[in-house]
């Protein structure tokens, strides 16, 4: 019933990656497995070091050793199965994965668990989401329509570019400068009105639970936070609330209770947004930003709305394909597949150099396209009318040649692309009815902007710190009310009654991340557990300079990535296995997913172990609402 993370039942499942026979599809999520006596190591980072433990699934990053010639080593990511005939949920959070599971368990929807999961995260996974913080959310009813609700960070009406500018340029951290209009809480209480069946203060109760009687802090928390831990504690709230109330960074399994937040988030339970947008909250949040040198005003937040936009739509071979529209990274994903399209499955099914250039090479399009023509005043601009079109992506495609790298200069034209944000959480949701939600999160940074309002237990973003202050003709520059655009790709995918959901962490490498499961799912026939752990070739476009990401572990060896910089890839990221440290296990993305099987009428669920991931399905439902 759970996957990933802590097995309460003790019983470890080593991954053997196996494939259906060429030609025979096999149901999405239905992967062979068998057990098998560990042989790897369990590690984890606490405090910037690796700490080398002992075999508990809680760290969720144990090597499968099995040898063959030419390879590797064989060693391989570990993550086990979730499986349930009442719907399944899955996060980067056994508390948030359980909050929903909660919800579904007692007859709500997708969308109701969803939110419950998403609102935990806020307090589990308090440094990539919160209340601070923006959201995206993707839903597909099973007798509906799809919708995108779009919860974008929005700058500030008095928001000073040349103010950020001179602030960036002189080295000093922005902190209550770059936090920009949360609409976290806006979005999350729009879906729950439009297509959620339960109250604001029925979702919000495991949250309440989790923040009163505490978490348990996962190794990629304690990763990440590790990483900003001298910022943290140049807070005094903030180290108050991330440290526990100490000055020390806790260790993975220790229980961390959020009394401020648990205050916040019954307030909200009982008097609902109005008091977070326009109430008392508001004010206190405007007077703390305000001494900040922050620049929300009252007026700010009493306009934040969520809005509804339409979902992007595609085909992948014989499946549908929905995700994220802009000011997300969905067309990031269709425009990748759309290019991988012209090639023959026989290409992408094999195990070759060929096959990682040319991913490769469609990331680099697709990533580069994205930024150029997805707003759309810059398509007008570049007279480009669809960029998405199968026309495009075969021109597009007819780029590529065997051996040799795309030239940069080919591919990057116009304004400078904009810095993408860090440390993002992903969830997926499928109920029983076979309404999907994939709902994607960020802070923009981990921790945001390093700051809090005491008394009110969450960080703020830090959105604005990302726009461009230079040039006041790209899309990107910053301008009042301007949406902040994101790589963050929600994405649905649709085949004969089957779903998949899925989304990932990992800032410009969640398109490549989301865009290989369902590759790896569609083209070479894998189960969704597979395709979750098979290692990832990505591009990261934000490093400078930019560079190919390779996780080096079967059937991928580093002979393959000498092959790739023999193309014209001098600059390459290339990670070992075991991975030291942790974190660069992290750094390849965390794509969380569920499917739906109807000739079974299993629900299976996998959470990526790269970050933590955890699945789980509710073992029973009562009292079922009914479907939007």
């Amino acid at each position: 019933m759970h996957s990933g993370g802590f097995d309460p039942r003790g019983a470890e499942r080593v991954l053997v990656v196996r494939r259906a026979p060429r030609g025979e599809k096999t149901p999405l999520g239905a992967v062979p497995w068998r057990p098998q006596q560990k042989v790897g190591e369990i590690f984890r980072l606490a405090l910037g070091v690796l700490v080398i433990t002992g075999a508990m699934m809680l760290f969720g990053s144990c090597v499968h050793r099995e040898g063959g010639p030419g390879r590797s080593g064989g060693q391989h990511l570990v993550a086990s199965e979730a499986r349930s005939d009442h719907g399944m949920v899955s996060t980067g959070s056994i508390e948030a994965t359980q909050a929903g599971v909660q919800i579904l368990e007692k007859g709500g929807n997708a969308v109701d668990a969803a939110v419950a999961a998403a609102f935990a995260l806020g307090v589990a996974d308090p440094g990539g989401s919160g209340l601070g913080g923006m959201t995206y959310i993707l839903i597909s009813l099973a007798n509906g329509p799809a919708v995108a609700i779009d919860g974008s960070a929005i700058v500030p009406l008095a928001a000073d570019a040349n103010a950020l500018f001179q602030l960036k340029n002189s080295g000093e951290h922005m902190r209550g400068k770059a936090v920009a209009v949360p609409l976290t809480l806006a979005a999350l209480s729009h879906a729950l009105d439009r297509y959620g069946t339960m109250r604001l203060e029925e979702v919000l109760q495991p949250s309440i639970e989790i923040a009163d009687r505490g978490f348990r802090l996962s190794s990629n928390t304690v990763a990440w936070t590790s990483g900003y831990l001298g910022e943290i504690l140049a807070s005094r709230y903030l180290r108050y609330i991330v440290l526990d109330g100490g000055d020390r960074l806790g260790s993975v399994g220790d229980v961390y209770c959020r009394p401020d937040l648990t205050a916040t988030l019954r307030r909200l339970a009982e008097e609902g947004p109005a008091s977070f947008y326009r109430g008392d909250i508001a004010h206190t949040i405007v007077q703390d930003l305000t001494s900040l040198g922050g620049y929300i005003q009252a007026v700010d937040l009493s306009a934040a709305r969520a809005r509804e936009l339409q979902p992007l739509r595609s085909h992948y071979r014989e499946a549908e394909i929905i995700s994220y529209p802009w000011p997300g990274g969905g067309a990031e994903v269709i425009e990748t597949l759309n290019i991988l399209q012209t090639f023959t499955r026989d290409l992408l099914d094999q195990d070759s150099v060929s096959r990682l250039h040319v991913i490769i090479e469609a990331l680099r399009i697709a990533n580069s396209d994205h930024f150029l023509f997805g707003p759309n005043d810059a398509q007008q601009t570049m007279g480009v009318t669809n960029y998405l079109s199968e026309e495009h992506a075969r021109q597009r495609a007819s780029l590529i040649s065997p051996g040799r790298a795309i030239p940069e200069t080919v591919l990057r034209t116009g304004w400078p692309a904009p810095k993408m944000g860090e440390h993002t959480t992903h969830l997926s949701v499928v109920d029983r009815h076979s309404n999907a939600v994939a709902l994607s999160q960020t802070l923009c940074r981990q921790y945001g902007a390093k700051v809090a309002t005491p008394g009110l237990g969450f960080p703020y973003n830090s959105c604005l710190e990302f726009f461009d202050f230079e040039h006041p003709e790209s899309p990107y520059f910053l301008r009042s009310r301007a949406l902040y655009a994101t790589n963050m790709a929600p994405t649905i995918v649709r085949r004969d009654g089957e779903i998949m959901v899925l989304g990932s962490a990992g800032s410009d490498r969640i398109p490549p991340s989301v865009v290989e499961v369902i590759s790896n799912v569609i083209d070479r026939n894998m189960g969704i557990r597979d395709a979750v752990v098979a290692p990832r070739v990505l591009w990261n476009s934000a490093h400078d300079p930019a560079r190919i990401c390779i996780e080096i572990t079967d059937p991928i060896t580093n002979k393959d990535a000498d092959m790739l910089q023999s193309f014209g890839f001098p600059h390459m990221f290339r990670l070992e296995f075991p991975p030291v440290p942790f974190g660069d296990l992290a750094f390849f993305g965390g794509v969380n997913a569920v499917l739906y099987d109807p000739a079974t009428g299993v629900y299976f669920g996998v959470g990526d172990p790269r970050r933590s991931g955890y699945a789980e399905g509710p073992r029973a439902v009562s009292n079922p609402q009914e479907s939007p």
